[in-house]
C-alpha cells in the first residue's frame, strides 16, 4: 500500500506502508544507529516521536526481546529505506515486528534525501498518510504536540528493584529498563517513583543518593521536578541522565538550546574536559545547555562533543551533582560510559560514611 511521509513544510516523501495501517503525527527524528533497533524504538524518550532509521537495510539481525527498554513501544511510526524479510537468526523479522507492536511504519523512502532535508532545515513535525494535499500539510502545521510526555511514560506507582548495596531513588521521568540493568549489576537498592513525586515522599524512603532519569520532552515543561531539584541537591548526591541533566542545569540558573545538528547515534565521540579521554557513547538529545550560561552557575563543564563541542558533562563545583546528556547506560552502543554509574555510587558511598546519623546539607 502507497503511503506518504509529509512534512510540516510541505515536503512529501513516497513510499510503502508497512505495520498498522493508522494515520500518525510526531516529531520527527533521524536516528543514526546501526544496531539496537528493538532499543530504540520501546525507549520511552521515543514517546511522540516518529523515529527515521538512516541505515539501510534494517532488520538483519533480527529482533532481541530482551532488549527492551519498556514493555511496551513509545514511538509513533518508524521510516526506514529498506527492510530485511529473512533474519540471520530465524526471529521475527522487523516488518513483522512492527506490526505486532501496531506501529505505523513506511519504507522505501529515499533516506538520503529526508536525512539531508532535516540536517538543512532541522527537526520538525511529520505525518504518515494516505494521502496528501494542502489540507494535510495545514493539518500538520496546526498541530501542537503534547507538553506532557512525561506524564505520559512515567511510572504510575513506586515500585522496588532490590538489592544490597546503597539505596537511590530514582525519579522516573522516561526510565530505560538498561538504567535499572546497570544498576543491579553493582547491588544497588533502588525504588523508582513518579515524576511528580514530593521532596517530602522522597526523603520518607530515606535515599542515599537521586537519579533524575532521561525522558522524553522539554525540562520547562516540568516545574515541579524542577522545584524538587533545587531543594533535594542541597542534601543528597544528584545523577541526572539526559533530561535529568537539563533539569540540574536549568535547577542552577543555565539556559538550555536547541542543537544545530541533534544528536541521534549510538557512538559518538565524546572528550573528557580535564584529562582529554576520548569515550564513544550513545547519543538520543535534541536539547542542549548553553555554553555562555554556565557562567551563571555553579556548575562546570565536564565533558563536550567532539563533533560539535556542545555540552555533554556537568558538575557541581562544590555539590556532588553530576549530569550526563549522552547515555552512559548505552542500549545500543559501546560502554564506554559505564564509569559515570560508578562514580555516582563511589558519591553516595562516600557521602553515606561521612554523614552517618542523619542528612548532610552542604
Amino acid at each position: 500500500m502507497k503511503r506518504y511521509l509529509i512534512l510540516e513544510d510541505g515536503t512529501v516523501f513516497p513510499g510503502i506502508g508497512f505495520g498498522s495501517s493508522v494515520i500518525t503525527t510526531g516529531q520527527l527524528i533521524i536516528s543514526n544507529i546501526r544496531t539496537g533497533i528493538e532499543q530504540t524504538i520501546t525507549d520511552p524518550n521515543a514517546e511522540g516521536q516518529i523515529l527515521a532509521f538512516s541505515t539501510s537495510a534494517i532488520g538483519t539481525p533480527g529482533i532481541n526481546r530482551d532488549f527492551y527498554e519498556s514493555i511496551n513501544s513509545r514511538c509513533k511510526g518508524v521510516v526506514v529505506g529498506t527492510t530485511i524479510g529473512s533474519t540471520v537468526d530465524g526471529t521475527i523479522p522487523f516488518e513483522n515486528w512492527v506490526e505486532s507492536l501496531s506501529i505505523p511504519g513506511i519504507k522505501n523512502v529515499d533516506m538520503r534525501a529526508l536525512s539531508d532535508h532535516i540536517a538543512e532545515h532541522g527537526e520538525m513535525k511529520a505525518s504518515i498518510m494516505d494521502t496528501y494535499d494542502e489540507h494535510a500539510k495545514d493539518q500538520i502545521k496546526a498541530l501542537v504536540l503534547p507538553p506532557d510526555l512525561v506524564k505520559r511514560v512515567s511510572t504510575k506507582q513506586s515500585y522496588p528493584n532490590p538489592n544490597i548495596g546503597v539505596k537511590v531513588v530514582i525519579v522516573d521521568l522516561g526510565l530505560k529498563y538498561s538504567i535499572l540493568r546497570q544498576l543491579s549489576y553493582r547491588g544497588t537498592n533502588a525504588i523508582i517513583v513518579n515524576y511528580n513525586t514530593s521532596v517530602e515522599e522522597i526523603e520518607a524512603l530515606h535515599p542515599d543518593g537521586i537519579i533524575f532519569s532521561n525522558g522524553p520532552g522539554h525540562p520547562e515543561n516540568l516545574p515541579n521536578t524542577l522545584k524538587n531539584i533545587q531543594e533535594l541537591q542541597t542534601k543528597y548526591p544528584i545523577l541526572g541522565i539526559g533530561l535529568g541533566t537539563l533539569l540540574i542545569a536549568l535547577a542552577n540558573n543555565c539556559d538550555i538550546e536547541t542543537l544545530d545538528m541533534a544528536h541521534h547515534d549510538s557512538s559518538i565521540a565524546v572528550k573528557e574536559v580535564a584529562s582529554g579521554k576520548i569515550d564513544f557513547v550513545n547519543h538520543n538529545h535534541s536539547l542542549t545547555i548553553n555554553k555562555s550560561s554556565i557562567s551563571n552557575s555553579n556548575l562546570i563543564v565536564t565533558d563536550i562533543c567532539v563533533n560539535d563541542g556542545s555540552i555533554e558533562g556537568i558538575r557541581h563545583e562544590y555539590l556532588p551533582i553530576t549530569g550526563s546528556l549522552f547515555e552512559p547506560e548505552a542500549a545500543p552502543g559501546p560502554s564506554d560510559g559505564y564509569y559515570i554509574f560508578d562514580e555516582f555510587i563511589q558519591s553516595m558511598e562516600s557521602n553515606k560514611v561521612q554523614n552517618r546519623g542523619g542528612i548532610h546539607k552542604w
